[in-house]
């Protein structure tokens, strides 16, 4: 989709200096300026509209709506295709599990563990349940509403103070995340009175790695792990969509008590937002709303010249 706005003459320069690395020639007589950067293409028309393309476009247009102060249009929703992959374990009642939030500067690390019965396999399927990556924030909302009443699953909330505390005492993402993904399926576990033929993760380490990251913990053992494993296991599946939707929720939060629309991601946009955030807060409000070791912390300190 196409997101269109206008600027004023003198927001101009700001708005080009930003992506001054990417500027091109234009090719045409009635555009000011053309930019080509990875997922994003923008013109600048003479008329001063901005016309911005590609998969990281709404992120852009978000950011300069909240620097310019301009009413944003809501995200196309487009069309989702329901789960047609080639599922394992459909004769099987399975525990999957999978975390969101991981890439993201803002926000919290969210992991989900989700129980589908075999008898429930196709009830789920008909939902249109596939990969959170690959289904947009409404279309998820909606699937993990109706998900809510069919499934049993537990979520956990890493919040960011306590995220930032563990990377300080030197654990690193994948120990945090066998913590987390080992914790939801104990209690996932412990709730449940039918059987579980088979607990899946997406294998985000090696086994061998995962098990040293618990040894000094009370651990479930018998784990399946998989590549890909939101494609191959309606379980996991459930579990990513229903753990970007509490992500969503999280970040909703964020941004109602900051005040600022808080981009997702690792983008140039959080960078901007995070300029803007560091103005009106202060530096300190990062180490409760972000992850203060990503990049995107020490590019925001780079454009407040704060060493």
């Amino acid at each position: 989709m196409t997101y269109v706005f206008s600027i004023q003459k003198e927001q101009l320069e700001q708005f080009l200096d930003f992506y001054q690395d990417s500027l091109q020639e234009p090719k045409a007589p009635h555009v000011l300026a053309f930019i080509s950067a990875p997922d994003l293409t923008i013109t600048v028309f003479s008329s001063l509209k901005v016309s911005l393309q590609g998969k990281n476009a709404y992120e852009d247009y978000l950011m300069w709506s909240a620097i310019f102060d301009f009413e944003p249009v809501e995200k196309e929703i487009t069309v989702q295709v329901a789960l047609e992959r080639k599922l394992m374990f459909l004769n099987e009642s399975t525990i999957g599990s999978d975390e969101v939030g991981t890439g993201d500067f803002y926000g919290p690390v969210v992991v989900c563990a989700a129980f589908v019965e075999r008898s429930q396999i196709d009830q789920i399927r008909a939902l249109g349940v596939a990969d959170s990556k690959k289904l947009n924030d409404e279309v998820i909302q909606k699937i993990a509403h109706d998900l809510e009443k069919y499934i049993q699953y537990h979520v956990l909330v890493l919040p960011n103070p306590k995220y930032n505390e563990l990377v300080n005492e030197g654990f690193n993402l994948n120990k945090i995340k066998a913590y987390l993904h080992n914790h939801a399926i104990l209690k996932l576990k412990q709730s449940l009175s039918l059987k579980v033929d088979r607990v899946i993760i997406d294998e985000f380490c090696s086994k061998k790695l995962y098990f040293e990251y618990l040894k000094e913990r009370e651990y479930y053992s018998d784990i399946t792990f998989l590549q890909k494993a939101e494609d191959q296991s309606i379980s996991v599946a459930c579990a990513s969509i229903l753990a970007r939707n509490r992500f969503l929720q999280e970040m909703e939060k964020l941004s109602s008590t900051l005040g600022i629309l808080l981009p997702k991601g690792a983008s140039i946009a959080v960078d901007m937002i995070g300029k803007r955030i560091a103005l009106e807060k202060g530096f300190e409000i990062f180490k409760e709303i972000a992850k203060v070791h990503f990049k995107n912390y020490d590019k925001i300190k780079e454009l407040m010249n704060i060493k």
